[in-house]
This record gives structure tokens, sequence and C-alpha cells, in this order.
């Protein structure tokens, strides 16, 4: 263990990372999670509001086709791309979350090899040690939970 090695896989080479690569990973890591953490809620957010856009929107349209505006099949043509648009910003939740989903997972396994790192290295007190191998085995639990049982059931509300 005392030659480093060239070429091999990155869990080859997680004991040679120093401190300053190590830390790297988890700063990266953190500012992935939170960009991804970011698209998620964007996403949910517009998803939750698609009911009331289109309530606003069909009540604009009302209005437009009571004031003579346009006619009955501009009305329903309207109509029909409100109630489109309403559908995809319901659907779109569900293909942001996923990919977001797995960005937050990538993101965590850095962090989790920055930890990991941090915990075999050997000028550090053993009580530090264990302290950054307890946040990893955390870090590694999460990600287990987030991706086998968050993602069993994927729904459309």
């Amino acid at each position: 263990m005392s030659e480093k090695r060239k070429g091999g896989f990155l869990v080859d080479s997680i004991p040679l990372l120093d401190k300053r690569k190590a830390m790297k990973f988890i700063v990266y890591g953190l500012i992935a999670a939170i960009l991804f953490g970011l698209i998620m809620m964007i996403s949910r957010s517009i998803a939750q509001n698609a009911g009331s856009w289109e309530n606003i929107a069909n009540q604009e349209n009302d209005m437009n086709y009571w004031n003579g505006l346009y006619g009955y099949n501009d009305y329903i043509q309207n109509q029909e791309n409100i109630d489109r648009i309403r559908y995809w910003m319901e659907y779109q939740d569900t293909i942001f979350m996923n990919i977001a989903r797995v960005g937050i997972n990538i993101a965590l396994v850095f962090i989790l090899i920055g930890f990991l790192s941090f915990a075999v290295t050997e000028n550090i007190d053993e009580r530090t040690r264990r302290i950054y191998l307890i946040i990893s085995g955390m870090i590694l639990l999460l990600i287990m939970f987030t991706t086998f049982f968050g993602s069993v059931v994927v729904s459309v509300s």
C-alpha cells in the first residue's frame, strides 16, 4: 500500500486521495446535490400549481370569448391547448424528479467517496476517522434507501 498504483478503478484509488482532493469531492457533491434538489423543488412547484394556472387560463379564455375577441372554434382550440399545457405541467414532474433523483444519488456518491477517503487517511487521529466513517456509513444508508425504496413507485397526481 506504500506504492501508488496507476490506472484501475476509482475504488482502488480512494485511499490515495489527499485531503484537498477529498474536500473537492465533498464540496462538488454538495453543490450538485443542492442544484438537483433545486430542480426537484421547482418541478414539484410547477406540477402543484398546474391546476391554478389552468383555472386562470380558462377564465381568461372564457372572458375573451364572451367579449367577442374570437369565435367558438378559437375558443375550443384554446381550451384544448390549456388542457394540454396543464397535463404537461403535471407530467414534467415525473421526468425531472427522476432525473434529479439520479443526480442527487450520484452527488451523494461523490460525498461518500470524500468522507471515505478521510476515514482511511492515516495522518488523522482515530476518533476523527471514526466520525468520518460513521458519516460515510449514514450517507451510504441514505443512498440505499433513496435508490431502492424511493423509486419503487412512480406516480403522477
